[in-house]
């Protein structure tokens, strides 16, 4: 072999030995410890890869987190011992913006925002949405449903409270878990999933008391399931409804099932402006929603409730087979003004008082409606965008 071969074969080996060792990158999942391995939760997770895990010892660490590295963990070694804290300053518990994204076991409280929010809105502009009125949202604009969503997000075992609008909230994001979570003590509302098409949105086995609302799914539509969860204590315990302060509007098909919601009126609760106070259930002008197989008590305006909200009207949804009782009125369907009944149906539901009265009869799920059109009584209107239901008339309740 000539010496120029061996030469040329050398540096070939070289070129191969470089390319194959010579990455930056880690070469498997770590853990990357908190305080031992990154001073701050920070900076651990700006040291993070995909399929790294961020562990943190227990503690209380007053940051907020901004999470852009996507399909990474972050874990604290106890729930009730891992603490962010806001500190009522900063705004964010953890932001994520980046996809397939977990945050476990911990607490997170006193931020003047939010506990956990998933969104790849930057913040700047998901302010805007959260403080405009109803009227025109350049902010809303800026966003692309088909192409911006957020994708894979999941909070488990995660504690939320006393933060300064939501506890857990999804915003533009898709294919998410709430889970093994509970939220407390929020001026707004306690669980937020908002602005998606489909959602592909799943809470189940979470805890919602003392906030103004428990939950909230304003457009929301396409695959959200609440489900076998807990409601209590709040000013309101679950509506998903149609609002023009977000895009996507009118929101539908989503299934609450297996939930109790009881007890949905505590004056010490922080309160939502033109909010509703004693509620269960509320869909506001929503869509093919379907609320099934709830135990839905002590709530003392009203049970399971189907409104108009601003100009949207209820359509196609069904009430079947829930328990309602020991409410204001257990089952209302009462749009504004008058409106063709549209396909919404009460069947199989055990009450005692209802609006129309025998809603099951008036509105059955099988068969024609005896009930063509619904002249409601006097409502205060609901300014456009905002979340206001006011309470139907006492008249014409008994079963």
């Amino acid at each position: 072999m000539s010496r120029s071969v061996v030469v040329l074969l050398a540096i070939a080996v070289a070129y191969l030995l470089a390319a194959c060792g010579g990455s930056s990158e880690p070469a498997g999942p770590r853990t990357i410890r908190v305080p031992d391995d990154a001073a701050t939760i920070q900076q651990a997770v700006d040291e993070a890869h995909a399929g790294d895990i961020v562990l943190i010892a227990p503690g209380t660490y007053a940051e907020g987190v901004h999470v852009d590295a996507a399909g990474i963990t972050v874990r604290g070694e106890d729930r009730n011992a891992v603490i962010l804290d806001g500190g009522d300053k900063e705004q964010n518990g953890f932001w994520v913006t980046a996809d397939g994204v977990a945050i476990e076991n911990l607490t997170v409280r006193h931020f003047t925002n939010n506990g956990v929010l998933f969104t790849r809105m930057g913040e700047d502009l998901l302010q805007q949405v959260e403080t405009e009125d109803g009227g025109a949202n350049t902010s809303r604009d800026t966003v692309d449903p088909s192409k911006d969503l957020l994708s894979g997000y999941r909070a488990s075992y995660v504690t939320a409270y006393d933060n300064g609008l939501y506890g857990l909230y999804a915003f533009a994001s898709t294919n998410g878990v709430f889970e093994h979570t509970y939220v407390s003590g929020h001026p707004d509302s306690g669980y937020y999933v908002g602005q998606c098409k489909p959602c592909n949105a799943v809470l189940r086995d979470v805890t919602a008391e003392r906030n103004a609302i428990g939950y909230e799914g304003t457009n929301a539509s396409g695959g959200v399931y609440i489900v076998e969860s807990l409601f209590t204590h709040n000013r309101l315990g679950i509506t998903p409804n149609s609002q023009d302060a977000e895009r996507l509007a009118p929101q539908g098909e989503t299934v609450v099932a297996g939930n109790r919601v009881v007890d949905n009126s505590d004056p010490q609760t922080p309160e939502i402006e033109n909010g509703y106070f004693g509620g269960g259930i509320l869909i506001g002008g929503g869509e093919r929603n379907t609320v099934v197989r709830n135990l839905v008590t002590g709530n003392p305006d009203t049970g399971i409730g189907v409104f108009t909200l601003g100009r949207y009207q209820p359509n196609g949804n069904r009430i079947d087979g829930n328990v309602a009782k020991g409410n204001g009125v257990d089952l209302v369907f009462a749009p504004t003004g008058t409106t063709d009944v549209a396909g919404n149906c009460f069947a199989g539901n055990t009450f005692t008082t209802s609006l129309p009265r025998r809603i099951e009869q008036a509105l059955p799920c099988a068969g024609a409606s005896t009930l063509r059109r619904f002249p409601s009584p006097p409502r205060t209107p609901a300014p456009d965008g905002c979340l206001l239901y006011t309470s139907p008339s006492p008249r014409d309740l008994s079963t």
